[in-house]
């Protein structure tokens, strides 16, 4: 088994090997235990024949590996990843890597029927025959030296991933859903390089659409102080200060660090190490109130179309052998559904599911069906027990 990488040359010697192959496999293994952001620990990739690739790892704790990270940013190569969303993440938090050009078995088989968020090893044992051995997973990926064990899991994570894709690819093409993967990929790696602000971390907090624009402000301003305080230490924001607490200080601020002990959750060790950030915090926010959003509202009416849109897009995925979390949210239905109760129709919201082939599948059929053009039609036979049809030809 060869030995992860840990010298600067051998690193760009790899990198050229990848970027004049034009296509690799990109894997990480990392430590999220204890931390923020994951610790990476490892980096594989495999490249060249499908059937026998050449494979790789970079030690990341030993070397830089960004001569191979940069290569996810460059449109000229393609990046193949297996449920990468959260490795696309994690690179663009540590080096700023934004991918250019990606595709996602996992992705790839839920656009295929094969599930929706299925697994890397139960799907090369479902597509290649092949039964991997997991039993390293959840090692300790951060201590030196790694086991040949661990090695062996680390570079089965990419070795088979270009047969995968070669297989998933090939069905692709066949049903006409290759540009279909690709435009997923775009948007993943779009999705994956955001990362909220920290004046934005309050939405997470379940109930802060309740307070009202002062308490509002000193969420705001406490969520914002605690995300730079976990960043700053790569803690956990509950080990800083849990969200029962915020929201509790932001509805009833403490005036005093003393005061401050008094507030259940609020530990003595952590009112003696930020309770004067913590009160300084409460006091700014409250002095820049936040007006707090509403949601849309929906008319009876709408809220049933909304229903039966969510219905429609189910049977047309069932119906296409697509997972449907990959065409539309209830929230998409509840938009489209809103926007035409309001009877101006001159120009369409822009929603996913009105755009690329969301609308192909499922989107020009909801608008149909809200024009009157289309009926959603009971059916034993239909995948989903319904089925649409234009209107008037329910048989």
């Amino acid at each position: 088994m060869p030995p992860p990488l840990t010298q600067s040359a051998d690193v760009a010697a790899l990198a050229a090997e990848l970027a004049a192959a034009g296509e690799f496999a990109l894997d990480l293994e990392f430590v999220s235990e204890s931390r923020y952001v994951p610790e990476l620990a490892l980096l594989q990739v495999a490249w060249g024949d499908a059937a026998q690739p050449e494979v790789a790892a970079v030690d990341p704790l030993a070397v830089d590996p960004r001569p191979i990270v940069e290569l996810v940013g460059d449109p000229a190569v393609t990046t193949l990843l297996h449920a990468g969303h959260g490795d696309l993440a994690l690179l663009g938090h540590l080096y700023g890597a934004r991918g250019a050009n990606v595709l996602d078995t996992q992705i790839a088989a839920a656009f295929l029927g094969v599930g929706e968020q299925v697994g890397y090893a139960p799907l090369v044992e479902r597509l290649l025959g092949v039964k991997l051995d997991k039993t390293s997973q959840f090692t300790q990926w951060a201590r030196r030296p790694l086991t040949p064990e661990q090695l062996a899991y680390a570079l089965d994570d990419v070795r088979y991933l270009p047969r995968v894709w070669q297989e998933l690819s090939r069905r692709l093409a066949d049903r006409g859903r290759l540009g279909w993967v690709e435009e997923e990929g775009r948007r993943m790696a779009e999705a994956a390089c955001r990362r909220a602000p920290p004046e934005e971390t309050y939405r997470r907090l379940k109930g802060w659409s309740n307070l009202n624009p002062r308490q509002l402000g000193a969420l705001r301003a406490l969520a914002a102080w605690r995300e730079r305080e976990a960043l700053a230490g790569n803690k956990p924001p509950s080990w800083i200060l849990q969200e029962s607490p915020l929201l509790a200080l932001a509805r009833r601020p403490p005036k005093s660090e003393a005061a401050l002990e008094e507030v259940r959750g609020v530990s003595e060790g952590t009112a003696r190490r930020h309770g004067r950030d913590i009160l300084a915090a409460l006091r700014r926010g409250w002095q820049e109130p936040v007006e707090p959003e509403r949601e849309p509202f929906l008319s009876p009416v709408a809220q049933s179309w909304a229903a039966m849109l969510s219905a429609l897009i189910q049977a047309r995925s069932r119906e296409g052998d697509v997972a449907a979390r990959f065409v539309a949210s209830r929230g998409d239905a509840e938009a489209l559904a809103g926007w035409w109760s309001l009877g101006n129709r001159d120009h369409e919201p822009e929603l996913p599911l009105l755009q690329g082939w969301r609308r192909e599948l499922a989107g020009q059929a909801a608008l149909d069906w809200l024009a009157g053009r289309a009926a959603l039609v009971a059916d034993e036979e239909a995948p989903a027990g319904l089925r649409v049809a234009p209107r008037g030809q329910p048989d």
